[in-house]
């Protein structure tokens, strides 16, 4: 096995195998909540890590970005200075590589704990003071007091990874599938935007790894079930029972070449919402009526964006750096820049067999 291949399989990028997180900006659009797009950035998750059990810590800090309406216009049409979002978290995955194998596939399974400091504001010149539709509009006045006008801080629905199938197809290519699930068990307080409903994701990523590359492309399909009225939206409008967030289809992507010590190269992610929301007892009507929603209530999330990261070798640690930016955007809050890291480390792994000694 190269080092490389080491590397992005032993190290961190193996230990972080995630298909649904948390969305790194407050949305429009709750379901992003259920996703970190550019999360898997880095990750060869077409290919599975040697036996053992890994983890590790990706930590994002998400730059104070704008929201945009269903044509992609500043939220809404009357806001002087514009509504930003940000936030900074981490996600610490175990990742289980059995060593077993099914249907000529290396087995692995994996739980990934997300968590999230989220904050907003408004105008370039005084972040997180004033927030809301007009330039009079403060934290103080509702209904802004109660949502984003603080630092709020969520543990985000867990991660079950229970499958994920890699098969090495030759050449340098490797090919995977996986299923994961959320289920509705992170911080449930008023405002918080941390769905309380299930989430199910199948996915399936292609990776090609040889001596000087490292490169992948992830796709998962993120399905939604019914809310069952504990969230609230922005601007404290219930969701109510019934609410169902229309199903995405997200994708991360990257090229890397080593040299040395140092990897480098392009990256970027996409999210594209393929069914419209179904709003209960609210209604979508009354969704777009919210001051902070305004037209872009049951409208769909879409969002691209792209970036450059840079990785190098310590040896027993491997780091990775990279920064993205959403470049376009409809219906949701994921707008300006990120900057990312990455470290991970094996916890465990199989002895490796003993040479049998025959005896005279």
């Amino acid at each position: 096995m190269t080092r490389l291949k080491r590397i992005v399989l032993g190290g961190a990028a193996a230990a972080l195998i995630m298909t649904g997180a948390v969305s790194k900006s407050s949305a429009i659009e709750s379901g992003a909540f259920q996703y970190l797009a550019g999360g898997t950035i880095g990750l060869p998750l077409g290919a599975a890590a040697p036996p053992g059990i890994y983890t590790g810590l990706t930590a994002f800090e998400g730059i104070l970005g704008g929201m945009t309406g269903n044509q992609g216009n500043t939220l809404p049409s009357t806001t002087a200075r514009g509504i930003q979002l940000g936030s900074f978290g981490g996600v610490v995955p175990i990742l289980f590589s059995t060593g077993w194998h099914f249907l000529g596939a290396s087995y692995s399974a994996a739980i990934i704990q997300p968590f999230v400091t989220a904050y907003g504001g408004t105008g370039a010149n005084n972040p997180g003071a004033a927030f809301g539709p007009n330039p009079n509009t403060t934290c103080a006045a509702p209904p802004f007091n109660t949502q984003f006008c603080f630092w709020q801080n969520m543990i985000i629905n867990t991660v079950w990874q229970p499958i994920n199938l890699s098969w090495n197809v030759g050449s340098g290519f490797f090919a995977s599938v996986y299923f994961s699930f959320q289920g509705p068990d992170g911080t449930k307080v008023k405002g918080t935007a941390n769905p309380d409903w299930w989430t199910f994701s199948p996915g399936v990523a292609f990776s090609y790894l040889s001596a000087n590359w490292n490169a992948s492309l992830n796709l998962v399909y993120q399905v939604y079930t019914a809310s069952g009225g504990t969230s609230t939206n922005l601007g404290g409008t219930p969701f109510g029972n019934g609410y169902v967030s229309g199903n995405q289809f997200a994708g991360d992507w990257y090229a890397l070449y080593k040299l040395g010590k140092w990897s480098f190269g392009p990256v970027g992610y996409f999210v594209a919402q393929t069914t419209g929301d179904r709003a209960g007892g609210a209604g979508c009507t009354a969704l777009a009526a919210s001051p902070v929603l305004g037209g872009s209530a049951c409208g769909n999330q879409n969002f691209v964006g792209f970036g450059g990261l840079v990785g190098y070798d310590f040896g027993p640690v491997d780091v990775q750096v990279w920064v993205t930016d959403t470049v376009w955007q409809q219906n949701t809050g994921e707008a300006g820049w990120t900057v990312w890291t990455r470290i991970g480390f094996r916890l465990w792994a199989p002895e490796a067999p003993k040479p049998l000694v025959a005896k005279n």
